[in-house]
């Protein structure tokens, strides 16, 4: 019982939080991975970091799909 009282606030914030979350991370995906590619086909600079941006932009699919789930184990109980 004491749980439900703790989570309820806490669950209720994350679901406000969800369509805030999932376009940032949505858009971060796709524009960071839109221009790492873009970045590294044009040749701008010789040493342009491809792999860092496009680990970054694939980390924030990871966390939005880890919010999902987090989503999903609290609201199950």
């Amino acid at each position: 019982m004491t749980w439900k009282v703790v989570s309820f606030p806490l669950i209720a914030g994350l679901l406000l939080l969800k369509p805030v979350v999932d376009v940032v991370c949505g858009f971060m995906l796709i524009g960071g991975l839109v221009a790492a590619i873009a970045f590294e086909l044009s040749a701008v600079g010789p040493r342009f970091p491809f792999l860092q941006v496009a680990g970054l932009a694939l980390a924030f699919g990871l966390f939005a799909v880890l919010y999902q789930l987090a989503l999903m184990i609290l609201v199950r109980d």
